[in-house]
Parts: structure tokens; C-alpha cells; sequence
């Protein structure tokens, strides 16, 4: 809540932001009140009652630091005001600078994505089986024959084998993709409009010079036009 006229007394003192002592009230009225001058202030000083943080311990503390006080008093003196002896009127002149920062933003992805092809296959595998000859022929001697075989009927069973192929599948990693992310460094520039402040000093009238010990001197008098001589022996200029 902002501090109104009725809150600030005459002789209350009056600190800046950061403690520094300014001076007792000397007047005020509804809209505004006058410090006194002194030390800090050559003149009374106008202060708003917007400009006022609050009252403690029966004192006055502004919202501004005593340096931003002393750039506001440069800035509020009137154009032709009399500077005493001893003072200094401190004018800022600011400037604008670019303050750069750097965000991360996502400006893509990659996406990796795998699929399973299915297709045929022919592979050529060697494989043998056994095939049974029957051959008859002549004995080259008779022999006589065993006696358990004889005029019997029988059957013998000889077995054929044969290599079958049998076929199954097993997963073999025969490549790889290896993903990684590298930070490249490149320059951008950046661009941005600025303000600055500057100061036209003008001078009217004849200012007083000083001479080489800081005395003030005479403005020198205009000096005559040099004279020609005519030719009728008077001179003119």
C-alpha cells in the first residue's frame, strides 16, 4: 500500500533504499514532499509519495539506492540553474548491450526400425543311401550244402539305409548398426537493436576562459581590420 501524506511528518528522516541518510522532510503537501538541502542534496529535493517503500522506526525509506538518487538529481535540475561552488551535476548516459543466451531445443529425431524379410532358400547338401545288388552265379567247386538249410523255406531281410536331410533355422548376427551423436560447433550471428544516449552541449553567450593558474581573465578585444594605403596618400580600410 503506497504511503500517503498524512503518514510523513515534518522533520521525519529520510534514508535511500540501502540506509544512506538524506536529510529531514522541511515541507509536503498531497502530492509530494521536499527533502532538505545538505550534504547530499545542494537543493531541496521533491520526492513522490510513490517512491516511498515505507516508514520505519519513525523514518522514511525510499524505494531507490542513494546512487539511483544522485542520477534522478542530474536528470531533475532545470536547464540554467545555477551550479555552486563545490557541486556536481552527474548526467548518465546509458547504453543499450546485447545479452546473448543459448537454449537446447529438439530440432528433429532419428528413428531406427527394424523389419523381419521373409524368402526362400536352397542349399545344395550331400547324402548318401545304400542300394542292395542281387547277383547269382556259379559256384566254382560243389561243396556240399549244410544240413540245417536244407528244402526249408525262409526269407532273409537285409535293411537299406539312406541319408535324410533335415532342415532347421538358427539366428546368426552377420552386421551391426552402431548409433552415436557427435556435437558439431558452428557460429550463428545475432542481431538486435540497441539505444544509446548522447550529450549536445551548447554554450550561450561568451562563458568566462581561465587563464594558466585557473584565474579568470578578460575576453580579449576585437582587433581592428589592418589598413591599405591608397594611392592619394590617405589610407583606408
Amino acid at each position: 500500500m503506497m504511503v500517503t501524506h498524512e503518514e510523513i511528518k515534518r522533520g521525519m528522516v529520510v534514508r535511500s533504499s540501502d540506509g544512506e541518510k538524506l536529510g529531514e522532510v522541511v515541507r509536503l503537501d498531497e502530492a509530494r514532499f521536499e527533502i532538505e538541502k545538505g550534504f547530499f542534496f545542494p537543493k531541496e529535493y521533491a520526492v513522490r509519495y510513490d517512491e516511498v517503500a515505507g516508514i520505519r522506526a519513525g523514518e522514511v525509506i525510499l524505494t531507490h539506492a542513494r546512487d539511483q538518487l544522485a542520477a534522478a538529481r542530474g536528470q531533475a535540475r532545470e536547464a540554467g540553474a545555477a551550479i555552486d561552488e563545490g557541486e556536481e551535476i552527474r548526467v548518465p548516459l546509458a547504453e543499450e548491450e546485447i545479452v546473448v543466451g543459448k537454449t537446447v531445443q529438439e530440432v528433429g529425431r532419428v528413428q531406427v526400425t527394424k523389419e523381419v524379410i521373409t524368402e526362400e532358400k536352397q542349399v545344395t547338401v550331400p547324402v548318401s543311401r545304400e542300394v542292395v545288388h542281387v547277383e547269382r552265379v556259379p559256384v566254382s567247386e560243389e561243396r556240399p550244402a549244410a544240413a540245417g538249410t536244407l528244402f526249408e523255406e525262409g526269407s532273409l531281410s537285409i535293411p537299406i539305409r539312406e541319408e535324410r536331410v533335415e532342415v532347421s533355422t538358427q539366428p546368426v548376427v552377420k552386421e551391426e548398426l552402431r548409433i552415436g551423436k557427435e556435437v558439431v560447433h558452428g557460429q550463428e550471428t545475432a542481431r538486435a537493436t540497441v539505444r544509446r544516449e548522447t550529450a549536445d552541449v551548447r554554450t550561450d553567450g561568451e562563458p568566462p576562459r581561465q587563464n594558466a593558474a585557473g584565474e579568470p581573465t578578460a575576453a580579449a578585444p576585437e582587433e581592428a581590420p589592418p589598413e591599405r594605403a591608397t594611392g592619394t596618400g590617405g589610407r583606408r580600410r
